[in-house]
């Protein structure tokens, strides 16, 4: 084997592992991906990682085996090399390809919705409070999962329709995340919009991203259809902002599957940002992973309890005295305290119920497995009163947050 040979042998092996390295940079930048690798993904990093490695060290013996009795047997391994690069740089590109383009189709015309602009604000328009301020009304609810085959659409429907209703109207409605059940899919977001348009009218909307709805690179289509250009926020991102809200400022929060998104840029803004709400104002921060919840273990993974959220998110929040978390990802209603935030779960828009769990948070104050809903806030500068409610709009639950900052 000549030396001209080994060495295109080994640049088509580099060409190789550079493809695969762009590509493995490229998906760990897409929301999500980082906490898909703690959820059973990182064998599937690791396998594309050692497919682009494996030409180069190939190549890398021929290039190095130079005795003329062993050209033979580096010949082969040199014709495996180049094969291999091919295979590979084939396969990374016919997938960023496929991924892309699958990713990137969005119909048009999108449904219009009247979506709530995180830096103009919810401007309440409801009944007054005895001090003669607007009442706050919003209702929140998460985990819908348009378009699985397990979710139960009537009950979602349902919801949407008993929100509707609700006299006087409801400033906001929120969906803490996993509108859809694969991000990737234009069909499944046209179908929530289409209904979101049709069932809500002109009420504002604000869904969240959830780690269904990222999958993969499915934060294009929420961007298309729930975070056009015309919005923009106070953090420069469509993931994470606040919200001003008259007697209370909305902190959304970027969460998915745990605290993998919660980088360096993010805990800066969130602890800027709470430490400018003036003490007036009572915090209400919004989540799709949930921080303290009962909940079962799934596999290998406790769902439940987050250590992540609760060693590295939940101490800034304690330290500014939030008032109240609402978060979504387990499938249950239920009501937390933990050092003097209330945590409310309301997963329960639609996707299928999470078993009976054999994890009881040591923080659970209330809670309700198997049954549909949305939980509705009213908020005044004195407090936060909590309404949990079922599909019939009957009240499941209810609590109330008083202020204490």
């Amino acid at each position: 084997m000549t030396s001209k040979t080994r060495l295109s042998f080994f640049l088509a092996s580099i060409g190789a592992a550079i493809a695969v390295a762009a590509f493995l940079i490229w998906l760990l930048g897409l929301e999500g991906s980082r906490g898909l690798g703690a959820w059973g993904w990182n064998r599937i990093y690791i396998a594309i990682a050692v497919a682009g490695v494996l030409p180069l060290v190939l190549s890398l013996i021929t290039l190095f085996w130079r005795k003329t009795e062993m050209a033979k047997p580096a010949t082969v391994i040199g014709i495996v090399a180049i094969v291999l690069s091919v295979i590979v740089s084939a396969g990374i590109l016919i997938t960023w390809g496929e991924i892309v383009t699958r990713a990137h189709r969005v119909s048009k015309p999108v449904p219009a919705l009247n979506l709530v602009d995180p830096s103009k604000g919810i401007l309440p328009a409801g009944p007054v409070d005895e001090s003669g301020q607007q009442v706050l009304r919003i209702s929140l609810s998460s985990d819908p999962h348009w378009s699985a085959d397990t979710a139960n659409a009537e009950a979602r429907s349902a919801i949407l329709r008993a929100i509707y209703r609700e006299e006087p109207r409801r400033d906001a409605f929120f969906i803490l995340g996993d509108n859809v059940q694969m991000g990737m899919n234009d069909a499944e977001w046209k179908a929530e919009a289409m209904e979101l348009s049709s069932a809500l009218g002109s009420i504002p909307i604000r869904p969240l991203l959830g780690n269904h709805d990222a999958i993969i690179d499915g934060q294009y289509h929420y961007k298309a259809y729930f975070f056009p250009p015309r919005l923009s926020s106070d953090s420069g991102s469509p993931y994470y902002y606040s919200i001003d809200a008259g007697p209370a400022v909305i902190v959304v929060l970027d969460l998915l599957w745990g605290a993998e998104e919660f980088g360096a840029k993010q805990r800066s803004w969130l602890e800027k940002t709470l430490a400018a709400i003036p003490s007036g104002k009572r915090i209400i921060v919004l989540s799709h992973c949930f921080f303290a919840s009962s909940g079962y273990m799934d596999g290998a993974y406790p769902w439940y309890d987050h250590k992540g959220m609760l060693d590295k998110v939940a101490p800034i929040l304690e330290k500014h005295r939030v008032d109240l978390v609402v978060q979504g990802h387990n499938h249950y209603m239920e009501l937390l305290e933990r050092n003097g935030i209330t945590y409310a779960t309301i997963g329960v828009m639609g996707g299928k119920p999470d078993p009976e769990p054999t994890h009881v948070s040591p923080w659970s104050k209330w809670f309700l497995q198997g049954s549909y809903g949305w939980l509705d806030l009213d908020v005044t500068a004195k407090g936060i009163t909590l309404n949990f409610r079922d599909t019939t709009n009957a009240v499941v639950h209810s609590a109330y947050v008083p202020a204490t900052r």
